[in-house]
C-alpha cells in the first residue's frame, strides 16, 4: 500500500463538511403589527402608571387643595374642551416651536463645526472641551442679565438661551462618533492616499452619524423646554407656552396651566421622535447600532 493512499470514505467526509457549513436562513423582519406593539405598548403602560401615580397623589391632598392638581375631567372641560383656548394654545405652541427650532438650528450648526474642529486639531479639543463643560454647568439664570444687556428683550435672547441649553450634546456626541471610527477603515483610506477631508466626508462622518443623531435627539427634546424657560426670563414680545403658563398660574387657572404643560411635553416628545426616526431612516440599513433600534 502506498503512503499517499486516500481513504475510501474521504468523499463522505467532504459531504459532511459541506453540509455542516450550509448557510443559515436569515430571520424575516418583524411585521408592522409586531413593531407597533413593541414600540407602543411600553410607553402606554408607563403612561398608565404615571396617571395612576398622579391620581394617588391627588387623592392624598386635602379637598381644599385638590385644585392644585386638577382631574382629567376638569382639564378637559376647562381647557381642551374650550375651542377658544385650544386655538390660543396652538398659536402659542407655534411661537414656542419657532424659538426652539431657531435656537436648535444654531446649536446644531455651530456644534457640528466645533466637533469637526476639535477632531481635526487635538490641541483645540484640549483647549475648548473644558469650557464646554463650564458652559453646560453655568446656571442660565446667572447670565440672563448679560444677555438682556447685549440683546434686549426680543426674539433673539430667547433663541440664545435655547442654543445654550442644547449646544453641549451636539459637539460632544459628534466628537465621540468621529473618534470611534474603525481603525481598519482609516488605514484603508491611508493606503489609498486619501486626503483628510475625503476621509472625514466618506468614512468618519457616516460612521459618526448614528451617534450624532443621538445628540440631536437629546438636544431636540431639550429645545422646547429651553424655549419655555426663556419666556419666563423674557416676558416681552409675542408670548408662547411659557407666558401662557405664567398667566394661567397668576389667574389660578390650573387646568389651563396643566394643558400647556401637556402640550409642551407632546412637542418635546415629537421633536425627539423626529430625530430618532430620521436617524433610523438614514442609517438603519447599514449601521448595526441604528438597526437595533428598529
Amino acid at each position: 500500500m502506498s503512503d499517499t493512499q486516500i481513504p475510501a470514505d474521504t468523499g463522505k467526509h467532504r459531504r459532511a463538511n459541506i453540509e455542516s457549513h450550509e448557510a443559515t436562513p436569515v430571520a424575516p423582519p418583524p411585521s408592522v403589527t409586531r413593531r407597533l406593539v413593541t414600540n407602543l405598548v411600553p410607553p402606554i403602560l408607563a403612561g398608565i402608571l404615571v396617571i395612576l401615580a398622579y391620581a394617588w397623589v391627588r387623592s392624598g391632598l386635602p379637598p381644599h387643595r385638590q385644585f392644585l392638581m386638577p382631574s382629567g375631567t376638569g382639564i378637559w372641560e376647562l381647557a381642551f374642551g374650550i375651542p377658544d383656548f385650544v386655538l390660543e394654545l396652538l398659536r402659542r405652541s407655534v411661537t414656542t416651536m419657532a424659538i426652539a427650532v431657531t435656537g436648535l438650528g444654531l446649536s446644531i450648526s455651530f456644534g457640528c463645526v466645533m466637533g469637526i474642529v476639535m477632531f481635526r486639531f487635538l490641541f483645540l479639543e484640549k483647549a475648548i472641551f473644558p469650557y464646554l463643560v463650564v458652559l453646560q454647568s453655568v446656571p442660565v439664570l446667572a447670565i440672563v442679565p448679560l444677555i438682556q444687556s447685549a440683546l434686549g428683550f426680543g426674539f433673539m435672547p430667547k433663541v440664545l438661551i435655547v442654543a445654550l441649553f442644547t449646544f453641549f450634546a451636539v459637539p460632544t456626541t459628534l466628537l465621540l462618533g468621529l473618534k470611534s471610527v474603525d481603525r481598519n477603515i482609516l488605514n484603508l483610506f491611508k493606503l489609498q492616499n486619501a486626503s483628510w477631508w475625503v476621509t472625514l466626508r466618506k468614512a468618519c462622518l457616516p460612521f459618526a452619524g448614528p451617534t450624532l443623531f443621538a445628540g440631536f435627539s437629546i438636544s431636540g427634546s431639550l429645545a422646547v423646554i429651553a424655549a419655555i424657560t426663556s419666556e419666563l426670563f423674557f416676558l416681552s414680545g409675542e408670548g408662547g407656552l411659557g407666558q401662557l403658563l405664567m398667566n394661567a398660574k397668576i389667574d389660578f387657572k390650573y387646568e389651563q396651566m396643566y394643558a400647556a404643560l401637556i402640550m409642551a411635553s407632546v412637542l418635546s416628545i415629537a421633536v425627539y421622535l423626529f430625530f430618532k426616526w430620521l436617524g433610523n431612516r438614514l442609517f438603519s440599513h447599514w449601521h448595526e447600532a441604528s438597526g437595533k433600534q428598529q
